[in-house]
């Protein structure tokens, strides 16, 4: 037998035998929990090492495995975990009174309108004292499956089961089997499902739903990732995946959101969130890195930093990422256990159906670890431990567990990104292509041009004059000074220069940006040109800010604004810029790459954000910079620095949460319009 069938055979039979025993444990009347979390833990680190390198296998086995494993589960009971007893009452109140929230189950004992089978089911309801927690989405599916099987919680293990083959089918869709056998065939999934009876898989369920609707069907991805909030409202950590996607994707998240909330709004009991808060700012359970901030800034302090950097850490996550498909959702959830002041082993299942998307070990070396969470003081029956105090050794493994795992995985990726940067060979021939986009520039453009004809940087090819509508004789100023002049109507910096991008000659490999009113000095562009010549550097930025400013050429805002747009820049991207002037040079095919789409004032700082989120090599060297000859269309005026300062904030905000495969879309039907326009002005020539 192959080396592949081999482990996907061993891997089949230690999911099934792991399944098998913690069955016959949990029907054991006091089973040892060492045992318990021993055969759990040991059981899907194994399956995770099997089929860690990928084994072929077909997506019926996967799933006939899976069928079986949860066939096994079935018969085990939900030993050390009793919060199902809550979704049993809560579906019956459901049922009952329309709404679960706003009263306590303790109110409810020996109340004679509750019967006797509920009267039990009370008994074990832990936290009795306070209303339910969870969403209306649950609290749908809890009322349709006590119509089905009552207080019998086997109707829950077929919902949990249910929803956790459904997910690995979905799986299939997006992943070859032996990819997806390490989420169907990890114990951990199964035993917080349909043995332990934990809901979490929902949650899961119905967001990797909304991601594999995706682009084509936005609102069906927006009702998925509406309805995982009205799950948990962890899953409000993926909403800016909703920004990524058409409008009417954020519309039926809203709408769906509003719709299972309202339903029991409006019977004046709460939704939850009163319990929803007492859990966020007094449990505690099982922390990794809060534990050390619960020691530096006290409980309230701690979860307020704890808060902070775990937000930091998702909406860089988000940001870092290119497309929709590719936001890095278990690691966000990741970041979100990391920092929380409680951590329980079904948490899990949020993010590793989002784990398979990359070859992290983290997520498997967690689901190994975190059973150790079940050695308590009220499960080891130690008493100097609190009940729900995690044994020390077991917390210390945990850290080391999932924290070296972390760590290299960082490691890991950090060489692997290094090893992918591409070192182009120095350019040979150098043809380079000037862009001058230029609205009412007489007086200055004529020699601007003239200048740098004059300066004739190596490989000069053309000077391309594009006129944004003026309504004086820059056209003619700059075509008689030697220029190339191409005519857009609309205004826009950005506008003007994809306008003149499609005129530029098809042998220049450089393009040289600049302005058209004598600011740059053109003797500057050897300096920009070097870099990318030599091979070194594909996008080469001129820095007024580590050059001369002459004085008066600079506004206040403009300098804060330089100062600002880069700090964000490298706040959210990590790339260091130190302006955003318009002097720059770039290799023509890594500008094809950036997809520009930018029509006005935003140009500068869209072109330097896609460059850093592709991960292309950028430099940056000083150039002097004058006054200008003339009144500024931005710094001019208030309204032309307030209208300039918003775009790019809001550029930057749009990159950080944009998809690029959207901007190339974009970018494809901007062209054809610009050639039309282009042709037009052609012929008016």
């Amino acid at each position: 037998m192959s080396l592949p069938d081999w482990r996907a055979s061993a891997a089949a039979t230690i999911f099934l035998a792991t399944i098998s025993a913690l069955v016959i444990l949990s029907g054991q009347i006091a089973p040892e929990v060492t045992q318990y979390v021993a055969v759990l833990a040991l059981g899907s680190a194994l399956v995770s090492i099997l089929l860690w390198r990928g084994i072929e296998i077909s997506g019926r086995s996967v799933m006939l495995v899976a069928v079986i494993g949860h066939g096994i589960a079935l018969w085990g009971n939900a030993v050390y975990e009793d919060d199902y007893y809550r979704f049993i009452w809560d579906g019956w109140r459901v049922l009952e009174d329309g709404t679960p929230y706003g009263v306590p189950p303790e109110d409810y004992v020996d109340d004679p309108a509750v019967p006797q089978t509920m009267q039990n089911i009370l008994e074990w309801i832990n936290y009795p004292y306070f209303p339910t927690i969870y969403g209306p989405v649950l609290q749908v599916l809890f009322a349709i499956t006590f119509l089905f099987s009552g207080s019998d919680e086997f109707g829950l293990k077929i919902l949990f089961a249910g929803a956790v083959l459904l997910l690995s089918a979905l799986l299939l869709h997006r992943h070859p089997p032996g990819h997806a056998a390490l989420f169907a065939w990890n114990p951990v999934v199964i035993a917080e499902s349909t043995l332990h009876l934990h809901p979490d898989i929902i949650l899961a369920l119905v967001l990797f739903s909304g991601i594999l609707a995706g682009r084509r069907h936005p609102v069906i991805a927006g009702i998925f990732i509406g309805m995982a909030v009205g799950v948990k409202v962890v899953a409000l950590a993926a909403w800016p995946l909703l920004l990524r996607l058409a409008p009417s994707a954020l519309f039926s998240a809203l709408l769906t959101l509003i719709l299972f909330y309202g339903y029991f709004a409006i019977q004046g009991l709460g939704v939850g969130l009163d319990s929803t808060e007492t859990f966020a700012t007094q449990w505690y359970f099982n922390p990794l890195a809060f534990e050390p901030l619960l020691v530096l800034f006290g409980p309230t302090w701690g979860r307020l930093v704890a808060l902070a950097i775990a937000g930091m850490v998702v909406l860089w996550l988000h940001s870092s990422a290119r497309h929709f498909d590719r936001v890095p959702l278990a690691a966000i959830f990741g970041a979100i256990l990391l920092f929380a002041p409680a951590v329980n082993a079904w948490y899990l299942v949020w993010l590793l159906p989002f784990a398979l998307d990359r070859r992290d070990i983290w997520p498997y070396v967690a689901s190994a670890a975190l059973p150790l969470s079940y050695l308590t003081g009220l499960n080891l029956e130690i008493y100097e431990l609190e009940e729900f105090e995690v044994h020390p050794i077991a917390i210390r493994a945990e850290w080391f567990l999932i924290g070296g795992a972390v760590l290299f995985d960082l490691v890991r990726n950090r060489r692997a990104s290094r090893a992918k940067v591409i070192h182009n060979a120095p350019t040979i021939d150098p043809a380079v292509s000037v862009v001058i986009p230029a609205l009412n520039e007489e007086g200055a453009v004529g020699p601007t041009v003239r200048d740098v004809l004059h300066a004739a940087p190596r490989g000069l090819v053309e000077v391309i004059v594009a006129d944004n509508g003026s309504t004086d004789g820059t056209a003619d100023e700059a075509s008689e000074a030697g220029a190339k002049v191409v005519r857009q109507p609309e205004r826009g910096y950005g506008a003007a220069c994809l306008a003149a991008l499609l005129a530029v000659d098809p042998r220049s490999n450089i393009i040289l940006f600049m302005d058209a009113d004598r600011s740059d000095i053109p003797s500057d562009a050897a300096a920009l040109l070097a870099p990318i010549i030599a091979g070194e550097a594909d996008l080469v930025i001129g820095s007024r800010s580590l050059g001369n400013v002459e004085r008066g050429a600079m506004s206040a805002p403009q300098r804060f604004g330089n100062w600002l747009a880069p700090f964000l820049v490298r706040l959210i991207w990590g790339k260091r810029y130190t302006d955003l002037g318009p002097f720059r040079a770039i290799r023509r095919d890594a500008l094809e790459q950036l997809s520009m789409s930018d029509r006005d004032f935003g140009w500068t700082i869209e072109m330097q954000v896609r460059a850093a989120k592709l991960g292309l090599r950028t430099a940056e060297r000083p150039v002097s910079y004058r006054k200008r000859v003339g009144v500024s269309k931005i710094s001019g005026t208030l309204r032309g620095v307030f209208a300039a300062g918003w775009k790019i904030l809001f550029v930057i905000a749009r990159e950080a949460f944009g998809d690029f495969d959207r901007a190339e879309g974009t970018r494809t039907r901007t062209r054809k319009g610009d050639t039309a326009h282009r042709l037009a002005a052609n012929n008016d020539l």
